[in-house]
């Protein structure tokens, strides 16, 4: 049983103090010795623009939004950072219409910041930068429906038993992965930490590779991360080196069917690796293991599933009891 269930203010609004965005991060590059170029606008009007390639540009920001609720119960900002191939969005409205993570998140309390992450979404691409040169990845239908775990079969159109993701929304899903590049991980690395000087020491609730990403900001940055929540990290902490960081807490998360797909069953793995050294070395780490818990059915879209609120009432029960928030 949860401690805490916020369930049952969903009958009432969201009420904010402040709400607002903006960009962090990111460097000027400065291009030189292209060709200037002559482009169609609007083929059906004929209209021409000379674009010239050089110049000074910014490569590497990042955008993030932040959501004051009108009472603060967190002792700190909570950071929401989405996975490969994905946005922010991952957080908001479930594909089914139902409320997501970040509304959960407010309601408790929190100051919550969403970002994209860089060259995702708002945070944008500079297509002259090295980082961007190769071409970018997009998820088809079968990698999203089988590697995160959906179910068995995209063509056969099978489910895991007990799945608890909105399948029947599974093309709205579909929609909100955009193109990825792949050399981008060490200006992710960067603007996250700038965002965290921005926010001030903070709860980060990362998924997938924004949580592996979390691992690199929180050994870079020990000071300003209050506690890490590693929802299915993909590799986190591999070749960790812990130092200052072994002083921030630390909570994994998996869900259901790890051991049906080898990528996770090895995810998972590591991780209970790296809890059992960052734990003999002092530090404060646990494994939520859903399946053991009782919890079964999830798919590695933990944030958008019918019981996301139940899972969301697991972290929020973990960050109160590490005195993070109050109720």
């Amino acid at each position: 049983m949860s401690l805490y269930d916020c369930s049952k203010k969903l009958a009432s609004g969201i009420r904010l103090q402040d709400m607002g965005a903006f960009h962090v991060g990111g460097e000027e590059v400065e291009i030189c010795g292209r060709p200037v170029k002559e482009i169609d606008v609007n083929g059906k009007c004929g209209r021409r623009i000379v674009v010239d390639p050089n110049g000074i540009r910014r490569a590497g920001q990042m955008y993030a939004q932040y959501f004051i609720p009108e009472t603060v119960k967190g002792r700190c900002p909570l950071l929401l950072w989405h996975g490969g191939g994905m946005t922010g969005k991952a957080f908001e409205t479930t594909p089914d219409g139902r409320p997501g993570w970040l509304n959960y998140f407010i309601r408790c309390g929190w100051k919550t910041y969403l970002a994209d992450a860089v060259e995702r979404g708002r945070s944008g691409w500079c297509p002259e930068a090295e980082e961007f040169k190769e071409s970018p990845t997009l998820f088809n239908y079968t990698y999203v429906f089988e590697r995160f775990r959906l179910g068995a079969s995209y063509a056969k159109g099978e489910l895991f038993e007990d799945s608890r993701f909105p399948i029947n929304s599974f093309r709205q899903y579909a929609m909100q992965f955009v193109p990825r590049w792949t050399e981008s991980s060490e200006l992710t690395v960067k603007a996250y930490c700038c965002l965290l000087e921005r926010t001030g020491p903070s709860v980060i609730v990362a998924h997938s590779q924004g949580a592996t990403l979390a691992f690199e900001v929180m050994e870079k940055r020990p000071e300003l991360v209050k506690a890490l929540i590693a929802v299915e990290p993909y590799g986190a902490g591999k070749n960790g080196r812990f130092g200052e960081s072994v002083n921030v807490p630390v909570l994994w998360v998996f869900g259901d069917y790890t051991d049906l797909h080898p990528a996770w069953k090895e995810a998972k793995e590591v991780a209970r690796e790296y809890c059992s050294r960052f734990c003999r070395a002092g530090g404060d780490g646990q494994i939520l293991d859903l399946p053991e818990m009782g919890i079964r059915g999830n798919s590695h879209m933990l944030m958008m599933e019918y019981n996301n609120f139940e899972i969301a009432d697991l972290l929020q029960d973990w960050l109160i009891g590490h005195g993070l928030t109050v109720i």
